[in-house]
């Protein structure tokens, strides 16, 4: 159950040590073939509600210069270079920022993806963002999954070794802006280590200090003595009661393996060897922001917030004790006092603008506080290769939904950072079927056409994050969460074949 480090030490006197980094020469085997490995980190961002129109979120088509054919259309791409005037720099309205913070050197490390389409009427919906489709408020017919950050932090191939980590992955928002009641993006198994037992959303980290505190490792720990296992001392016992007790029903059978295993991760939490430098604590706390007077309708305290959180990100990054984090982020960023749901995202069609304005704007700033902000953080940090983390890391942002409410037709998806080389970048790429208009509600000059299925990129996502779909696909068509569509003619066999196929143009 746990893997041993492959990390090399000096030993001195007085049982003094110091960490060396992987000397693949000296290892043999399987942990030989592992040194090559390349670490990448993995960041989903999500904000709630969506209904943006397409000429507010996107890039005009006067930049698509390339095409290819792929599964019956004309696939669309053009490079990402930002139009700047008078200190500002836009891709577009929502993608926007001052000119210091979207450079060009930046945007060609981003993406920005349209026509990827969850393919039926999911509504109001927290786990479609990273595949467990069956989190919505609609009535589905199958069944909840883990979420593609669970795959990650639970695959042997991402965590090939788990001698640094002290955080699988970082589950953050505050989860009280949703009109849902519950808004959870990330779900696993209740036994994630033997992938087994129910499926269920995972616990948010509030507090940016609290979080610290379990992403860092102070200069006076590391380097100490592993310390004996409790799993170990009762190993026996536990295999004689388990197996050995005839009274002992499945479910609680299956209790006492979560309950084992999660004792097992924690203690091996205990002995990680992981080195944070000059890595400095924070010395403010998200939950001074977040108290303070007027926090609720104060987007710059809301971009404050999150950019604390992106400071433990990076750190834990920078350490390496944690290679995944999910961005639950359910703020307005917008001063509105009104009924933000029904009076702004469900008006967002009305012709006049006036609410498409309020939501738009509000999804700029958040582009500009929280996105680019981690982007611009990871982007300065360099790797001992002279890569930086946000080169070795994919960070993607998603909304609720596309631009018509409650549908996730054309999901907007906007990415940083090349998961070390594995994607191409600074690309606006376009995967709509101009054939195929959808009836809408929203303004005749924003049509929306048919695109893609968003499973095919999530198991993108999986596999250039070094996830193979021997770990995660059941064998049929291929991609991440159950491809059902209410709307065959929409999303024929074709395009929903062969879904682990990358992406043109990535």
């Amino acid at each position: 159950m746990r893997s041993s480090s492959r990390r090399q030490f000096l030993r001195g006197a007085a049982g003094f040590t110091l960490a060396l980094p992987v000397l693949d020469s000296l290892l043999v085997g399987r942990e030989a073939r592992a040194g090559s490995f390349t670490t990448k980190r993995f960041v989903a961002m999500t904000t709630a509600h969506g209904a943006i129109w397409g000429s507010n979120m996107y890039p005009g088509d006067g930049v698509l210069s390339d095409s290819t054919n792929y599964k019956g259309r004309n696939v669309r791409r053009g490079d990402l270079v930002p139009d700047v005037s008078d200190g500002i720099a836009a891709l577009s309205p929502v993608l926007t920022a001052s000119s210091s913070k979207l450079t060009t050197a930046l945007a060609s490390k981003m993406n920005v993806l349209r026509g990827l389409d969850i393919m039926f009427n999911i509504g109001h919906h927290g786990g479609g963002h990273l595949g467990n489709f069956a989190s919505t408020d609609e009535n589905v017919s199958f069944d909840q999954r883990p979420t593609i950050d669970q795959v990650m932090a639970w695959s042997p191939s991402f965590y090939p070794n788990l001698g640094s980590i002290l955080v699988r992955s970082m589950n953050i928002g505050t989860g009280v802006f949703s009109y849902l009641g519950e808004y959870d993006i990330s779900y696993g198994y209740s036994n994630p280590q033997d992938q087994s037992g129910s499926v269920e959303s995972l616990a948010l980290e509030h507090n940016s200090m609290s979080l610290f505190e379990k992403i860092f490792v102070p200069p006076d720990e590391q380097g100490m003595p592993e310390r004996p296992l409790i799993v170990d001392r009762v190993l026996e016992d536990y295999k004689r009661l388990r197996n050995g007790n005839r009274r002992l029903s499945s479910s609680d059978r299956q209790r006492l393996d979560d309950h084992i295993a999660r004792l097992d991760e924690l203690e091996r939490k205990l002995n990680v060897t992981a080195s944070c430098g000059d890595v400095a604590p924070p010395s403010q706390d998200t939950s001074d922001v977040y108290d303070s007077e007027g926090y609720f309708l104060d987007y710059d305290k809301h971009a404050q917030y999150w950019s604390l959180f992106n400071d433990v990100i990076v750190a834990a990054f920078a350490c390496d004790t944690s290679r995944i984090a999910t961005m639950e982020a359910l703020e307005q960023f917008s001063s509105f006092a009104g009924d933000w749901h029904n009076d702004i995202a469900h008006q967002a069609n009305l012709p006049d603008g006036e609410a498409q304005g309020t939501l738009w704007i509000a999804q700029q700033r958040f582009f500009e506080g929280v996105f680019l902000d981690l982007a611009t953080k990871l982007d300065a940090v360099q790797e001992a290769d002279g890569t930086t983390l946000l080169d070795n890391t994919l960070v993607q942002w998603t909304q609720e939904s596309g631009p018509i409410a409650h549908s996730s037709i054309s999901h907007p998806v906007v990415t940083a950072g090349g998961a070390g080389g594995a994607i191409k970048t600074g690309n606006y790429i376009d995967y709509q079927n101009h054939n195929q208009a959808i009836d809408s509600d929203i303004p005749p000059e924003e049509v929306v056409y048919a695109g893609l299925p968003y499973n095919q990129w999530l198991s993108n996502v999986l596999q250039v994050m070094g996830v193979p779909t021997s770990e995660f696909d059941p064998g049929d068509d291929g991609g991440y969460g159950d491809a059902y569509t209410d709307s065959s003619d929409l999303y024929s066999s074709t395009v929903r074949q062969n879904m682990n196929e990358k992406l043109p143009y990535l």
